[in-house]
């Protein structure tokens, strides 16, 4: 099947899948088909529509979860809105430092008419391992996410996919700094890598809509795009023609509701980046979860 890919205005032409067999321990990404059970997505789905409408996020809360207040932070154009939320057992979080839990909502581009955004949750000062120094306050922050989103369960209590990534890690996984991702026709992530110090990787579980992934470790990029930064950045995110040979090599994937993929991290040189297109013409909605032990 051949798929057109289009995103933030630029036109990629047309890429089938090739199959390909990949490797965890190879730093390579591993697409597990129907291993995510299908959820009731017409909650999430209705409060992303109140969001790109210009809806305030604290009023959708669960009555349960005790807002603090929001801000934004103006210089930012991407960020919508930040809610602050009480910490455990409805207290202010002493233990989150820098600032409590929130939750943060922000669009993925600025190009007009692209809806694609994330919600991000987390706690302290937005730094990428701050998940490492508070355990109670990240425990809390995953808690909050469970709340608002219970579809996360479809990852975290999936018996067959923790199975698939303890053996990878070699232990029960545990999953950290939880977004929920909803791409837009046109939109999409640019190419990338989520590696942080102390994590294994990621699981990206797609919920609904398809998506299309550019996906490969980093040395066969660099292998393709060469070593001048400035031109490798324009060369993957926006040359059609590099699209196209990078999925004729086989690095071309794509998740349909019940698929999930691991994107391995295991330093800054061995790590999957991963670029994302949305394939139909609808919002698609994803979870992403890092995986540590």
């Amino acid at each position: 099947m051949r798929f057109r890919l289009r995103r933030r205005g630029v036109d990629h032409g047309f890429v089938s899948t090739v199959p390909r067999e990949t490797a965890w321990e190879r730093s390579e990404p591993v697409p597990l088909h129907g291993i995510v059970p299908r959820v009731n997505i017409a909650p999430v789905a209705r409060l992303l529509d109140r969001l790109r409408a210009g809806d305030d996020l604290a009023p959708l809360l669960p009555r349960k979860i005790k807002v603090e207040g929001t801000s934004q932070n103006v210089a930012d154009p991407l960020e919508m809105q930040k809610v602050h939320v009480a910490g455990p057992a409805g207290k202010r979080s002493a233990s989150c430092r820098a600032g409590g839990l929130y939750i943060k909502v922000n669009w993925l581009s600025t190009v007009p008419g692209d809806g694609s955004m994330r919600l991000r949750f987390g706690y302290g000062a937005e730094i990428l391992d701050d998940w490492k120094d508070d355990p109670r306050a990240a425990r809390a922050s995953e808690r909050l996410f469970d709340a608002v989103f219970p579809v996360s369960r479809a990852v975290t209590r999936n018996r067959r996919l923790s199975r698939e990534i303890r053996r990878r890690i070699g232990g029960t996984p545990r999953f950290v700094q939880r977004i929920l991702y909803s791409n837009s026709p046109g939109g999409g992530a640019l190419f990338h890598h989520d590696f942080v110090p102390g994590q294994s990787g990621v699981v990206y579980a797609q919920l609904a809509g398809t998506t299309g992934w550019l996906s490969l470790p980093q040395r066969v990029l660099k292998r393709h795009a060469g070593r001048d930064p400035e031109k490798a950045e324009r060369l993957i995110n926006h040359t059609g023609a590099f699209t196209r040979r990078l999925a004729a090599d086989g690095w071309f994937f794509v998740l349909e509701p019940g698929d999930a993929i691991l994107l391995p991290s295991f330093s800054w040189s061995r790590v999957a980046w991963h670029s994302v297109f949305t394939l139909k013409k609808a919002p698609n909605i994803a979870l992403s979860f890092g995986i540590a032990k």
